[in-house]
């Protein structure tokens, strides 16, 4: 099984892909956390920010044989697996309203021992890794991977866990897939600093051909949510409740009025994350309510 190294802080599709997989490959990404391993207790967020970090390195790119734009890739998360210790970044000037409430800056060192993270020296929490990056790439300009889009990104979703499936819309020749920015804790909406953590990701890559949704369909063993980004958490909340009705009103048998009511009744709509440019949100729906449809 292949597994990938290298790294990237861009979305950048002149990079040549780090490994060509074919569809149904199963591949490994062996990634830092967001700082590169480079934050300890002893240097804060903000002096980081200050030596010219570029943040968010992700492993990848990896090519798709075959994929093109129009084509989706289906990548089931078949394990998230952790180091031994994260960080909590707390830096003030991004807290916003709750910066009022931080003494300053600091940064928390939290051990990780058998799937418990140890907080405070006291409390003890189950961790429940999550892909913070998973995307395929942007065509045209280089980007930040701190972002996100309809090519998913840097999502933050805290439900794209070990044995989820996410569909990505393909955007450019081989796809040229990225993943990384582990948390092995983040609450809804990433409000403070989460658990940031060095991983091995196991991925499972297939390639649909000529046929793709506008924006990543995330699919458990229970639900389908859209994941949809925007400048504003009510920019993200709109593109998601869109997207949810686009991607149900043309599957199943219920018309459309019949569907929207469903959504109102029984739908979720959750922040992924308010932090960074692109604020992210979800809308899910339980699939017992969803005819037994597929993506």
């Amino acid at each position: 099984m292949e597994r990938i190294k290298y790294t990237t802080p861009y979305y950048d599709e002149t990079l040549t892909g780090a490994y060509t997989m074919k569809s149904g490959e199963t591949i490994i990404f062996e990634t830092p956390d967001c700082w590169g391993n480079a934050l300890t207790e002893a240097i804060t967020k903000g002096e980081l920010y200050a030596k010219g970090l570029e943040m968010n390195p992700c492993g990848g790119p990896v090519q798709v044989e075959g994929a093109e734009p129009g084509d989706t890739l289906k990548i089931d998360v078949i394990d998230i697996e952790v180091g031994e210790a994260g960080h909590l970044a707390i830096y003030k000037p991004e807290f916003g309203v709750l910066a009022k409430y931080l003494d300053g800056d600091q940064t928390i060192k939290v051990s990780v021992v058998d799937g418990t993270a140890k907080l405070h020296g006291k409390y003890e929490i189950p961790i429940r890794p999550m892909l913070g990056v998973l995307a395929v790439t942007p065509p045209r300009e280089k980007l930040s991977t701190l972002l996100s889009g309809t090519y998913g990104g840097n999502m933050d979703c805290n439900i794209l866990n070990k044995g989820t499936t996410l569909y990505l819309p393909v955007q450019v020749e081989g796809a040229k897939l990225i993943t990384g920015d582990v948390h092995a804790l983040q609450g809804n909406g990433e409000v403070l600093a989460s658990l940031e953590i060095p991983a091995k990701i196991t991925l499972k890559v297939e390639l649909i051909k000529g046929r793709q949704e506008k924006w990543p369909v995330l699919e458990t063993e229970d639900s389908w949510s859209m994941i949809t980004s925007g400048l504003t958490s009510d920019e993200a909340n709109t593109y998601a409740m869109d997207a949810m009705a686009e991607f149900l009103t043309r599957r199943g048998t219920k018309n459309n009025l019949e569907w929207l009511t469903f959504m109102g009744l029984v739908g979720e709509a959750n922040i992924c994350k308010v932090v960074d440019t692109y604020k992210t949100s979800r809308f899910t729906m339980k699939k017992m309510y969803t005819e037994g449809i597929e993506f």
